[in-house]
């Protein structure tokens, strides 16, 4: 997400300065892009007017620290995490000791090629720092939809929207491991929904397993959620046991009464087609 931040800034006629601990990916980077690159970070944060920290929250947390006394009172600091509670104390503190900082999490990864559909929730964003408001303004002129969250409640809302589905994504995978399935041959016979899931699925494994975990484990409702989840998976296994089919009837209408409420709902099937037609594009 660094290097995804580093071209859309560059794009928009901001001048880029790198830094990664991975200075050779850094500097390969900066080299390709014509950034420039730096092998410090407080150097790096010194010569900066807005620092995106594209880093796990632990890490977030103890950059906060290290390169805030070498900003300027002007200076925004952009931390983009997707668990804020590891990183909430030190966001206030620093806050109220007049640091600019703007809290937001990107919807998306960086293989995003366009920004149709892309959603940025902003969880804090300081008040008379003109920085941020650019900033979210060159976003929002491209398509990005900016959502309005806190460092409160961020994490609550993303368990259901980030950590449930690779829970589920997670199993899907561990079950046809354990199944003894290989997925290439259960892709040529799977049909259109096992396809457009595994690749879903799939996609999660390219990021770091560092990163998932941190997704699962450090967001304290993720708990919560898993538990909702297991007694749905329970309750449907109950059924299925007994083979009561009209029970099962019952639940997938009521399901159903929910599901058509989404304005989207109506052109469901055609996105889904399309979405499964161009996934098999070689």
């Amino acid at each position: 997400m660094g290097g995804w931040f580093a071209n859309f800034l560059s794009a928009n006629g901001y001048d880029i300065i790198v830094f990664d601990r991975n200075k050779a990916a850094a500097h390969k980077l900066a080299r390709r892009r014509g950034f420039k690159f730096v092998g410090s970070v407080t150097r790096a944060a010194e010569a900066s007017d807005l620092i995106i920290l594209a880093t796990p929250s632990q890490v977030t947390t103890q950059l906060l620290n290290k390169i805030a006394p070498y900003t300027q009172k002007r200076t925004l600091l952009v931390e983009i995490s997707s668990i804020k509670e590891p990183v909430q104390r030190t966001i206030q503190n620093l806050t109220r000791r007049g640091v600019q900082i703007l809290s937001i999490h990107p919807m998306f990864g960086p293989g995003a090629k366009t920004f149709a559909n892309k959603s940025v929730l902003v969880a804090q964003q300081p008040q008379r720092s003109q920085l941020a408001t650019q900033f979210l303004s060159k976003l929002r002129k491209k398509g990005v939809k900016i959502v309005r969250s806190n460092l409160k409640d961020h994490d609550r809302i993303v368990a259901a929207t980030l950590t449930l589905p690779h829970l589920v994504n997670f199993a899907f995978i561990e079950t046809l491991r354990r199944a003894g399935y290989s997925l290439d041959e259960a892709r040529d016979i799977g049909g259109t929904t096992f396809k457009l899931q595994l690749l879903l699925a799939e996609a999660l494994y390219h990021e770091s397993p560092q990163n998932e975990a941190s997704i699962l484990t450090d967001n304290k409702y993720a708990a919560e959620t898993l538990r909702v989840f297991s007694r749905q998976v329970d309750g449907i296994r109950a059924i299925i046991r007994t083979r009561n089919k009209r029970k099962l009837i019952d639940r997938l209408q009521n399901d159903a009464l929910h599901v058509r409420k989404d304005p989207m709902f109506r052109t469901t099937y055609d996105r889904f087609a399309a979405a499964v037609e161009a996934s098999t594009r070689m």
